[in-house]
Parts: structure tokens; C-alpha cells; sequence
């Protein structure tokens, strides 16, 4: 394992992560006064539509990583090259699927299924062009993305990143001061800009960085018809997760109308900003689980899946627990005046994040393997399950809430699916994962929480009781990672390093 490697791609990821969860949690919360909670929650459910639409996105980029990341290991630069040409044909083919789709389905779907108030349906309908529009320019960017992942040069994501949440906020401030034409319109006008230039410049960079990202026609149809192979079942897999996400965004709709998507909409912020912690150093371990499976180096797979799954869950926890604990704090401190079930959805969907970051090393381990039939058949049919469960839990009990505890259950269920598929290919037993990797986050995960509460209860009348609650949270999830969530092995090398930084702080 490659640890320097990780540590510095995970640094730079990780500074990216800070600056543009604050700059977009800031920009949300300008948006939202802006807009308002009607518009935004237009936007949220229009563009989901879209999300829908372009779940082949996640599929692209996926496959893409894997692709190029097998191709990097053979050294051969006409494989890489023909690779690369050949992953962006099928890009380009599904970019224009996607937009036939979206011109026929989707506009049904949004004329004839979703409740948007009337005055406001025109402007709904040119914001859902734009959004796919911008879905489509994600597609076709997708190839160079997987380049820059693949060579692992997270720098480049860094720039890039700092670059685009800045014109972003920049646009936005701007719609503050527009009163001539419609913000919802401009904000989706705004959105695409900002996609379209990242696109000039990705593809600028990747043409000046490595070589094998120019289009050829020097690519085999067997290639593509691999490829084409692969990304059928990694498609299901990714409909699936978009539609049962973005279908609990529709049921809500058909049931609460758009203030309560305004409420997921920003739930949904919150999550995505938590959860780059952990796909920082999923990013940067990612290619090396693959190039490790890929080498039959089966030890160090093993090892960096247990330590992937561990650090993932770990950094939502630490991030996670006192936001769960104080979500009506932080929400009301960012936004003023939160709408209603916002702080209820945060709780759960972090919740859920937090358990999902397990399955994320086992469905990368299972695509370095090739053979994804078999994984995407059970998991994604046992995922497909959440909204119609969702549907009739929402008939009986009309508590919105409930769709989160249902998303929750069956992922819970879903992960000893991923575990039972993909442990006998690294040749590793049910016994030894749930020893290394269960008994070590589910203890950090539940304590450091449950006392969280119980403190919060206690001191209520506290001005002070977030900050007690955010130490308290903190100290507890750190010792409990280091005396029960690593091994011994990583407690020593972890003890080790610290003290040799010590050392070197008391000679300076």
C-alpha cells in the first residue's frame, strides 16, 4: 500500500473539500433566500428529473476509473489510447440517448406528474432544458475526469474545484442584484455555465498532461463492445441508486408538494458536504484496491479494503455525530429560518451515510473483478425495493420521515449481500471482515452519539452546549477509533508516527 501516495492525494482532496463545502453551503443558503423555499424546491425536483435522466453519469464514470486504471497497469500506451478513445465514443453515443429521453419521458413526466404550482410550469420547463443540458456536458466529460482519477494526479481536482464553487458563489451573489429576468432561470443558466467551462478546462488539462486523452478512431469495436458489457450491468446498478434517490424526492413531492423538497433539497446539501470526507480518500485509495486485485497481490487488497471501509466510516463519524446531535443548531446558525422536516431529514440521511460508506471498498473490489453480474442482480434489485416500500409506508403513516427509516433498512440488509458476493473473491471469511470491520465502527458510531443526546438533554439551558457537545463528541469518537476502531498493528504504526513527529518538533 502506498500510503505516502494516499496521504498526499487525500491532503489535497481533503483542503479541496473544505473550501467548497464552505463556499457551497454558503451559496445554498444564499440561494435559498433568494429563490425562496417554493422556487428551490422547483429547482431541487426539476433537476432530479434530470439526475434521473442522467444516471449514466455515475455508470461512465465508474466504468471509466476501472477501465483506464486496468489499461494504466499494462504500460502499453496504444491500449491506453485505445482505451480512452473508446470509452469516449460510448460517452458520446449515451449523451445523445440521454438527451432523446429527456425530450420525449422526461417532459411527460414533468407536465403530466409533478406538482408545480401553474404560474411557475413555464419557467420549470426551460430550467429543466438547461439541467439537461448540463447532464449532458457531464457525460461527455467523464473520460477526463476518469484520466485525471486514474493517474491520480488529485491536485488538478483541487484547482478545479477552488475554481468552481468560486464562479458559482460569484454568480449567484450576482442574482441579487438581478430584477430584469426570472433567478430561478438565471441560477439554472448560471449552473451550466460554470459545467461548461469546467469542461474547456479538464479537457485542456488532461490534452497537456497525458497523451493518451485525445479522441482516436484507433479503438477495436471488441473494445467497445466490453465496455458497452460492463456498463450494462453497472447501469442497473446506477438507475437503481439514482431512482430510488431521486424517487423518494418524487414521492415526497406527490405527497408534501415542493416545500418539503426544499427541505430534502437542503438535507441533501448537508449530506453531499459530509460525505467528501470520505470520498476524498475513497478517490485517492480507489485506483490502488484495483491495481492491487488486478496484480493478484490479494494480502494488500485485503488490507486496503478493511482500511478503506474503516477510515470512510470513521471521518462521517467524526464529521457526523455532532451534526446529528445539533442539526437544529447548526441549520438554524446557516439558513436562519430552516423549513420544516429539514432538521429530521439531515439526522437520518447522514445516518445513513455514515453506514453506506462500508459498501463503497466491497463494489470497487467487485468491479476490479470484471464479473459484476451477479453483484449488480442482488444488490441493486434489493435496492430497488426502497421506493414501493416507501410508497405504501407513506400511505399508512403519511409521516415523511419515513422514507429515510425504510432507505436505511434495506441498505442495512443490502450490505451482508455485498459481503457474501465479493469476501470469497479476495479470499477473505464472513468471520474475519466482522471481526476487523464491524466490531471496530459500529461501537464509534453508537456511543459517541447516544452520550451526545443524553449531554444535549441535560444541558439544554446552556449557551454554551453546542461547543460542550462538539468536544465531548469529538473526544469520545477519537478514543473509542483509537483503543477499539484500529488494530494493533495500526495503533502501533499510528503511535509510532506520532511520536516520531513529536521528536522532531522538540529538536527543532
Amino acid at each position: 500500500m502506498d500510503g505516502k501516495r494516499i496521504a498526499k492525494n487525500t491532503f489535497f482532496l481533503s483542503i479541496r473539500m473544505l473550501v467548497t463545502m464552505g463556499i457551497s453551503l454558503y451559496t445554498s443558503r444564499i440561494v435559498l433566500e433568494i429563490l425562496g423555499v417554493t422556487d428551490f424546491g422547483i429547482y431541487n425536483v426539476v433537476a432530479g428529473i434530470v439526475v434521473v435522466l442522467g444516471f449514466l453519469s455515475g455508470t461512465l464514470s465508474t466504468s471509466s476509473s476501472r477501465f483506464i486504471t486496468v489499461a494504466l497497469g499494462s504500460n502499453d500506451f496504444r491500449e491506453m489510447r485505445q482505451t480512452f478513445s473508446s470509452i469516449l465514443f460510448v460517452n458520446l453515443l449515451l449523451s445523445l440517448a440521454v438527451l432523446l429521453i429527456g425530450e420525449t419521458i422526461g417532459l411527460w413526466f414533468l407536465f403530466h406528474k409533478m406538482q408545480i404550482p401553474a404560474e411557475r410550469l413555464d419557467i420549470a420547463f426551460w430550467v429543466y432544458q438547461i439541467s439537461l443540458a448540463t447532464t449532458v456536458i457531464n457525460i461527455i466529460s467523464v473520460p477526463y475526469n476518469a484520466v485525471i482519477i486514474a493517474h491520480e494526479k488529485m491536485k488538478a481536482f483541487a484547482y478545479m474545484s477552488l475554481f468552481d464553487v468560486g464562479t458559482k458563489l460569484l454568480l449567484v451573489i450576482l442574482l441579487r442584484y438581478t430584477e430584469r429576468f426570472d433567478k430561478l432561470l438565471l441560477y439554472a443558466v448560471s449552473i451550466f455555465i460554470v459545467q461548461l467551462l469546467d469542461r474547456v478546462i479538464y479537457g485542456y488539462y488532461c490534452s497537456k498532461n497525458f497523451k493518451e486523452s485525445h479522441f482516436s478512431r484507433d479503438f477495436t469495436k471488441a473494445q467497445v463492445v466490453k465496455i458497452f458489457g460492463f456498463i450494462t450491468w453497472s447501469a442497473y446498478g446506477s438507475l437503481v441508486s439514482v431512482g430510488f434517490t431521486q424517487g423518494l424526492n418524487i414521492l415526497l413531492n406527490i405527497f408534501f408538494g415542493p416545500v418539503v423538497n426544499a427541505a430534502r433539497g437542503i438535507s441533501v446539501q448537508v449530506q453531499n458536504a459530509i460525505v467528501q470526507f470520505t470520498t476524498n480518500f475513497q478517490t485517492a485509495i480507489n485506483p490502488q484496491i484495483i491495481k492491487s486485485y488486478v496484480s493478484n497481490d490479494l494480502n494488500n487488497t485485503r488490507s486496503l479494503m478493511t482500511t478503506s471501509s474503516k477510515l470512510s466510516f470513521f471521518l462521517l463519524c467524526i464529521i457526523g455525530a455532532p451534526i446529528i446531535i445539533e442539526a437544529n443548531f447548526v441549520l438554524t446558525i446557516w439558513l436562519k429560518n430552516v423549513p420544516g422536516y429539514t432538521v429530521h431529514f439531515v439526522q437520518l440521511m447522514i445516518v445513513i451515510s455514515i453506514w453506506s460508506s462500508l459498501a463503497n471498498p466491497l463494489r470497487i473490489i467487485n468491479q476490479a473483478h470484471g464479473d459484476i453480474k451477479k453483484f449488480q442482480l442482488y444488490e441493486c434489485s434489493l435496492l430497488l425495493s426502497i421506493v414501493p416500500i416507501a410508497y405504501f409506508t407513506l400511505k399508512a403513516t403519511n409521516v415523511a420521515e419515513s422514507v429515510f427509516v425504510v432507505h436505511f433498512m434495506v441498505e442495512f440488509i443490502a450490505q451482508f449481500i455485498r459481503i457474501k458476493i465479493v469476501l470469497p473473491k479476495i479470499k477473505m471469511s464472513f468471520k474475519d471482515y466482522f471481526t476487523e470491520v464491524y466490531l471496530r465502527v459500529i461501537p464509534v458510531f453508537i456511543l459517541p452519539i447516544a452520550i451526545g443526546f443524553f449531554a444535549s438533554y441535560h444541558f439544554a439551558a446552556l449557551p454554551v452546549r453546542p461547543l460542550l457537545i462538539l468536544i465531548l463528541t469529538e473526544v469520545i469518537t477519537f478514543l473509542l477509533i483509537y483503543y477499539i476502531g484500529i488494530n494493533k498493528q495500526e495503533r502501533a504504526f499510528l503511535t509510532d508516527k506520532i511520536g516520531s513527529k513529536i521528536n522532531v518538533l522538540r529538536k527543532k
